[in-house]
């Protein structure tokens, strides 16, 4: 089933203006980002326009008449990412697509204020087509907040199914789909990765330590390997069975991931600071899974002497805390 997309991200001050390159195609090569047609971009088109000048100064202008006050780390632009699951979107017409974006350009405005919407710009130059709408969150009260308008993860919750209400109302074939900011990580727990990122810095270390070992040389290298492979086993142990707890989170994370590949991505462009953020927590998610399975592997390369000699003097046993 296909369904409706509709995605945040948070801009601070120095995210503007990449982000700006980006959606108003103002850079001469998109070399990140190869799906990007040059020769289609003619093809794109706004239902808001641009400022006159850039995003930032008409931010600056907006914050200065609105009175509100301003953080070094205030979230100073949220980009909204709006489309659909490809095969849905690719088979639209034309002026049904418009449409479509239109729909949901009014939902977006009805909830933060037309007069806060920098740009809406609809991408025809890649896979599949999209819209980047940027506002900038100054609430009803004049105030400079992202918070108040997104809110915490119930209130995206609320957002996604208001905005599948809206769309579905004429595309009824529509599913309802989920916020970045909805799913990102909330399962996985951070000592994981900690654990993940140790046992890949002692990945190599133990591989130099194995190549040694089989002879069981005396002295230094001989009780280095077995001091080295003493403290990596209940970590081992621990993290597979921890990512054993996550594989449905994991899977489903895949498949979300898989269905959203043509038009996620435009989200989380190399360049930009907090696209960044998001894209590295996506993937790090599929690291402690390869991890594992590295792990996995190195672990049955192991003598079995050993490991025998490991639990004959209890060196496996991990030290009490």
């Amino acid at each position: 089933m296909p369904y409706a997309i509709l995605r945040f991200q948070k801009r601070k001050a120095g995210g503007v203006a990449a982000c700006e390159r980006h959606n108003e195609r103002k850079k001469e090569a998109y070399k990140s980002n190869p799906d990007i047609d040059m020769e289609r971009s003619k093809y794109n088109y706004h239902l808001i326009a641009p400022p006159k000048y850039t995003y930032k100064k008409e931010i600056n202008r907006m914050v200065a008449e609105a009175g509100c006050k301003v953080r070094k780390d205030s979230v100073m632009m949220v980009e909204t990412l709006i489309t659909a699951s490809p095969e849905f979107m690719n088979q639209l017409p034309p002026e049904e697509q418009k449409d479509y974006f239109q729909t949901a350009l009014d939902f977006i405005s009805k909830r933060v204020g037309k007069q806060n919407i920098l740009s809406a710009v609809v991408h025809m130059d890649e896979k599949t087509p999209h819209m980047h709408l940027c506002f900038v969150p100054i609430t009803f009260d004049n105030k400079l907040s992202a918070k108040s308008i997104l809110g915490n993860q119930k209130s995206l919750s609320e957002w996604q199914t208001a905005y599948h209400e809206r769309m579905s109302a004429r595309w009824n074939q529509l599913e309802r789909g989920q916020s970045s900011m909805e799913t990102r990580r909330k399962h996985i727990p951070t000592w994981l990765y900690k654990l993940g990122g140790r046992l890949d810095k002692q990945y190599e270390e133990i591989v130099s330590a194995l190549s040694n070992i089989n002879a069981f040389n005396a002295g230094k290298k001989r009780d280095k390997a077995l001091e080295l492979i003493a403290a990596w086993l209940p970590d081992v142990e621990k993290f597979s069975k921890e990512i054993g707890k996550q594989q449905t989170y994991i899977n489903s994370l895949k498949e979300r991931i898989g269905q959203e590949s043509n038009y996620a991505g435009r989200m989380r462009n190399e360049k930009y600071e907090q696209e960044l953020k998001v894209q590295k927590a996506n993937q790090k998610i599929f690291e402690l899974q390869r991890t594992n399975e590295q792990m996995g592997r190195l672990l049955s390369k192991i003598p079995p002497e050993v490991l025998e000699e490991l639990q004959r003097t209890g060196k496996t046993r991990p030290k009490e805390r």
